[in-house]
């Protein structure tokens, strides 16, 4: 219904805030991310909003940024994760190391944020690995699959990049840039992936 609401914020709570926008008051449900951002703020701020409809409750999400957003969106088409659910993941995880995550498969990561148990975390990371923005994602080097990134040259860095989703042409590409100077697989890894982040 609302693409965004534009206001100043008029209070908050554990899990939302309270935008004035026109004389009304939007209570809008959100991360504790975005209540950080907005806290304390004195000019106006948008947050970007779902409108959330069951068949006993109306309620508005909404987030200081797009991505963080698109993140939530996502969480709710998995099976078994509703709103709340969502919102208490994106409230423990950022949306970077969220992607990150799913991408390399962290179950371990995914079930130490609030509401999360293994099977959920393994249903997160089924629906969800082949939609997750790369561009988003912080991987922790260790995550990557050690079999894709033991012994040395450039082989291994391409394969283990292929692995989280890039194309070989986008892999290859981001090595070469980043080979010289590298001091080791991971490094190199953890530089390609800074090289295909960028915009």
């Amino acid at each position: 219904m609302f693409q965004y609401i534009r206001g100043m914020i008029n209070s908050f709570g554990e899990d939302y805030i309270v935008v004035d926008n026109n004389d009304i008051g939007y209570k809008i449900y959100t991360s504790l991310g975005t209540i950080t951002t907005v806290k304390g703020r004195q000019d106006k701020v948008t947050v970007y909003t779902q409108q959330v409809v069951r068949e006993d409750d109306i309620s508005i999400y909404g987030f200081y940024s797009r991505e963080e957003l698109k993140m939530f969106q996502l969480l709710t088409t998995v099976t078994g994760v509703g709103a709340k659910v969502a919102l208490g993941i994106l409230s423990s995880i950022s949306i970077g190391n969220l992607a990150g995550m799913i991408i390399s498969e962290d179950i371990t990561g995914l079930t130490k944020a609030q509401g999360v148990g293994k099977k959920t975390a393994q249903r997160i990371i089924l629906e969800l690995k082949d939609k997750i923005d790369h561009k988003l994602a912080v991987i922790e080097p260790t995550l990557i699959p050690t079999k894709l990134v033991l012994g040395d040259g450039n082989d291994e860095v391409i394969n283990a990049l292929m692995a989280l989703g890039y194309t070989k042409s986008e892999a290859v590409s981001a090595v070469q840039e980043v080979e010289y100077g590298s001091s080791g697989v991971e490094d190199m890894i953890r530089r390609a992936l800074k090289v295909l982040a960028k915009p």
